[in-house]
């Protein structure tokens, strides 16, 4: 099993259960957060969280 450091604060990826962390990313509408899981990558987007 690979480390991955852990604080505590994100989500659980749904795909395999490991930490999510923080981040963006660009989609048609413009920058939205995001969860990214480092083990296998899965992103959840999570909309209008950075709106004007």
């Amino acid at each position: 099993m690979e480390d991955f450091a852990l604080d505590g604060d994100g989500p659980v990826c749904p795909a395999c259960g490991v930490e999510m962390t923080a981040d963006g990313v660009e989609t048609a509408e413009g920058l939205e957060s995001c969860h990214r899981c480092p083990r296998c990558n899965l992103v959840v987007v999570v909309p209008g969280l950075w709106a004007e």
